[in-house]
């Protein structure tokens, strides 16, 4: 068989067209699982809108209501600076400032109890103990390691004197003033109301809270892991580790007298299970530990803020029904995560049954159950909702410029913000101006409204801490745009 030059062109060519066809479909094959193009996704950002020009008559200021009024006096009695006599041995120097002062007296000399936030109440509380006793120190405890437990240290302290505390304490304590120092004096500044301070709303209410100008610490000369005892002047004292407030937190037990301090995991309010702008605690080990105090039957209980409880049935009652709310806080929280609701639908429907709402000693006055719920979140999960959304989420500016473009622009939003605040529905105010803040940081109306809606969200609040967190926010607020009440 002869094969000419023009047939075997047509083969070539023939061959070639075949895997062209082949490639092609090969190509459009892949084409099905695989874009062709950047990998980047298209992310535009939107134009900062112009700044609100709207007239603004900011509202009368906020007052307390009939039932504030009455608890504030309460509150009143309850921080009136005292020394409460518990025992022949054991005081309490209580409302000299926001932490309390435990005294044990002994032949041999003094077990001092926390020693509050402040050298210059410290100080005070020295001068009425002195009027009791003139034995001299030997001992400091901290229950933990919180500043209102710990910087009036050296008014007490003297060569010699043991400062005892858990390891775990003193871990806490190098992180809150070495490590994060600077943040934790700002969430304290912000959580006492205490932030931008000249930018604040006037008010007659002072802060029993009394911050150090220069705090000092004494650090612990003694430190144990789960038990430490001594006896001095024929008194034994027993330390134990009990998480709750911190992971390093203590009690100290008295046998003899059957006298409970139970530091922080005890005093008169629901307890902060959850610190709005801190690491979340150890609800569980809170509870578990206030069962440990049940199960040892004191008879007197000398907490680091409030008043003492007195007699055994009274003690056990009360630190029955404290555990009993934690835990059914606790306990339906993990539910809500298991049965997967986001923290929000968790905060919604949780609250405390009527049998343990209505207890005085739970009241919200301090603690609030929907932060613990926020914090339990926060400490037993992450931070990804399984939504899709938050996974990768463009920076808040991006949507609420969008948001303000379409309604055509910050007036309209800030107008509804002005009716909702005249409504009283401050809450709204605030997140409507937060729409505008976010898409421009410079705008100065939506600042100014916001900050006189958190001023009424304060006063309503009947919170301790919700009123000095608002306080600072309102103030900061104000701080932006240089706007003095």
């Amino acid at each position: 068989m002869t094969i000419t030059k023009e047939s075997d062109m047509k083969v070539k060519i023939l061959f070639l067209v075949h895997w062209v066809v082949i490639f092609a479909l090969a190509v459009l094959l892949l084409m099905q699982f695989v874009s062709i193009g950047s990998k980047e996704a298209v992310v535009r950002e939107p134009q900062t809108p112009g700044e609100s020009t709207l007239a603004y008559t900011p509202p009368p200021a906020p007052k307390f209501s009939t039932e504030d009024l009455l608890r504030l006096a309460a509150l009143k009695k309850m921080y009136s600076p005292t020394v409460e006599k518990i025992t022949d041995r054991i005081y309490l120097a209580r409302a000299f400032a926001l932490g309390s002062v435990g005294l044990i007296i002994t032949d041999e000399g003094l077990v001092i109890v926390d020693t509050t936030e402040s050298r210059s109440a410290a100080k005070k509380i020295l001068a009425r103990f002195r009027e009791i006793t003139d034995l001299p120190v030997r001992y400091i405890i901290y229950t933990h390691g919180h500043r209102d437990h710990t910087l009036g240290t050296p008014v007490f302290f003297s060569q010699g004197v043991e400062v005892i505390a858990t390891n775990a304490a003193v871990k806490l304590l190098q992180a809150y003033r070495e490590e994060l120092r600077s943040f934790h004096d700002r969430c304290r500044a912000n959580q006492s109301g205490r932030l931008a301070a000249e930018y604040s709303m006037p008010t007659r209410i002072k802060s029993i809270f009394m911050p150090e100008n220069d705090p000092q610490l004494i650090w612990p000369t003694k430190t144990f892991d789960e038990k430490y005892s001594f006896e001095l002047g024929g008194v034994k004292i027993e330390l134990h580790h009990t998480i709750g407030e911190t992971p390093g937190h203590l009690m100290v037990w008295l046998p003899q007298e059957r006298v409970l301090f139970p530091g922080d995991l005890y005093y008169e309010s629901f307890p902060n299970l959850s610190t709005p702008m801190l690491e979340p605690r150890p609800v569980k080990g809170w509870y578990e530990s206030l069962e440990r105090m049940i199960s040892m039957q004191p008879a007197y209980l000398v907490p680091s803020h409030s008043s003492a409880v007195i007699g055994e049935k009274n003690v056990g009652e009360v630190l029955t029904y404290h555990s009993r709310a934690i835990r059914f806080v606790y306990e339906e929280t993990v539910k809500a995560i298991n049965q997967g609701w986001t923290v929000d639908e968790a905060v919604a429907k949780i609250s405390l049954p009527p049998d343990l709402a209505q207890r005085d000693h739970l009241k919200e006055y301090y603690g609030r159950v929907d932060w613990s719920v926020r914090g339990i979140y926060q400490g037993l999960t992450g931070w990804y909702d399984g939504r899709g959304t938050g996974l990768n989420p463009l920076p808040l500016r991006y949507l609420n410029r969008e948001l303000v473009l379409l309604v055509g622009g910050a007036d309209k939003i800030l107008a509804r913000a002005i009716e909702l605040q005249k409504a009283g529905e401050h809450q709204l105010a605030c997140e409507l101006c937060d729409v505008v803040i976010n898409a421009n940081p410079k705008d100065k109306l939506a600042r100014i409204i916001k900050s006189f809606s958190l001023d009424y969200l304060g006063y309503q609040s009947g919170n301790l801490n919700m009123f000095g967190f608002y306080r600072s926010a309102a103030a900061m607020e104000r701080k932006h745009v240089d706007f003095k009440p």
